[in-house]
């Protein structure tokens, strides 16, 4: 009996000993485990994505203590942070992960069961207004989650929830997640619309389009769909989209005309970075065409208009030190900088006057955060250029700017002041 004793004891021991050498020892002597570099898409100063190896940063300030409160959540047990080189996660989730982004993470958190979704690439993806739901309630916005409640991470002021100290270091970490590979999102195939058709409207589709709106949709831009739902008294900036108006700002039409199904699809698809508006390249095809039929029925616009035929966006040139020059001239010419600052950030003269068509304060676009609303691609600039944005002071330049290169000179000098610094 005490030699049985002994065998086990000693059986014990030398599996404790073999896991500290596989689990720990070993991988310590790695190379792998000393790679600090990533590859990351950055924006070059003459406003085009390019692939770089830059060091990964480590957490420090809010970004570690929200990593903290992560763990002392319990997080991982339902999210994994680890985009797997299989079974096509690369296009769901974003890039393959890679060493270097882990180099800084003690404990790591790769999780080993996705119960919620995969985390490592969430940063950019939901504006914080849409954290500030998700954690508070997250079944105001995802009503088949399973993700509880979280109210000690706010607090009440004026008669409103909003994160304490601790709930907005949870979300600038959570916001981090996947920002060391730099602009990556901006070429993320994935969740890309460059056109298509739209759906036919019947009665099955405007039924599946009503059940999919009451329960993705409803929950943000309300029953009625006049941006009433109950996740918008959680918002601090942009306040979901009244429907009832049909007042949309991304369009392919000129300005003032009601957009394109293709418009409401892309949309749909994208998402509004920056904004609560997620990207819904997940949903099926059919979920998002049948919403767009659904969406229309929000008052008569619809019945009584149709939109105009939309603008040609032809294929973006190279871009260049003279288009950039020519587009700052232009840029000054035509007082963009009254708005949007001499350097794009947002703070020119006229910023804190600006309201929206009801009455509502509005900031101009910070060209230099690298998030552009209508998206990220030259053509995307030049195409809010010319068409402007409904319901708000940004106009259409079409008349104004009839030279094609004056049109490229001046999208590719708003997304060079998006260029990373060195």
């Amino acid at each position: 009996m005490k030699k049985a004793k002994f065998v086990a004891l000693l059986a014990g021991f030398s599996f404790i000993s073999l896991a500290i050498v596989v689990q720990a020892i070993i991988p310590s002597r790695l190379k792998e485990t000393s790679i600090k570099y990533v590859e990351k898409t950055i924006r070059t100063p003459l406003g085009e994505l390019s692939q770089i190896k830059a060091d990964a940063r480590p957490y420090e300030g809010q970004i570690e203590k929200g990593r903290k409160i992560y763990l002392r959540e319990g997080c991982w047990y339902c999210h994994s942070m680890y985009i797997r080189p299989v079974a096509g996660e690369e296009r769901r989730w974003g890039p393959v992960s890679q060493v270097g982004e882990y180099v800084w993470d003690t404990p790591h958190l790769f999780g080993t069961r996705r119960i919620g979704p995969d985390l490592i690439r969430e940063g950019g993806k939901y504006g914080n207004d849409w954290h500030r739901v998700h954690f508070a309630n997250a079944r105001i916005i995802v009503p088949d989650s399973i993700m509880p409640k979280f109210p000690w991470l706010f607090e009440t002021q004026n008669g409103m929830e909003v994160p304490n100290a601790e709930g907005e270091a949870l979300i600038a970490f959570v916001q981090n997640l996947g920002m060391n590979r730099g602009k990556w999102r901006d070429e993320f195939t994935s969740q890309m619309v460059t056109g298509g058709s739209a759906a036919i409207t019947t009665p099955a589709s405007l039924s599946h389009g009503n059940e999919v709106y009451e329960k993705r949709c409803q929950g943000c831009h309300g029953e009625k769909g006049d941006g009433k739902g109950p996740a918008a008294a959680f918002f601090a900036k942009v306040l979901p989209r009244d429907f009832t108006t049909a007042t949309f700002k991304f369009r392919t039409t000129p300005s003032g005309s009601l957009p394109l199904d293709t418009d409401l699809y892309r949309s749909i698809t994208m998402g509004v970075p920056g904004t609560a508006m997620p990207p819904w390249f997940e949903l099926p095809e059919v979920d998002r065409w049948d919403v767009v039929q659904y969406l229309k029925t929000f008052g008569s616009y619809f019945t009584e208009s149709t939109p105009e035929p939309p603008f040609f966006v032809p294929s973006a040139p190279k871009s260049s030190e003279e288009l950039l020059a020519r587009g700052k001239e232009l840029h000054g010419l035509y007082q963009c900088d009254a708005c949007h600052g001499k350097d794009g950030k947002g703070d020119g003269p006229s910023a804190a006057t600006l309201t929206d068509d009801w009455g509502d304060p509005i900031r101009p676009a910070d060209f230099t955060t690298g998030v552009f609303k209508v998206g990220p691609q030259p053509e995307d600039i030049y195409r809010t250029v010319m068409t402007g944005l409904n319901g708000t002071p940004m106009p259409s330049y079409d008349s104004i700017l009839s030279s094609e290169d004056d049109r490229w000179a001046l999208a590719y000098f708003i997304l060079s002041r998006s260029a990373d610094q060195p």
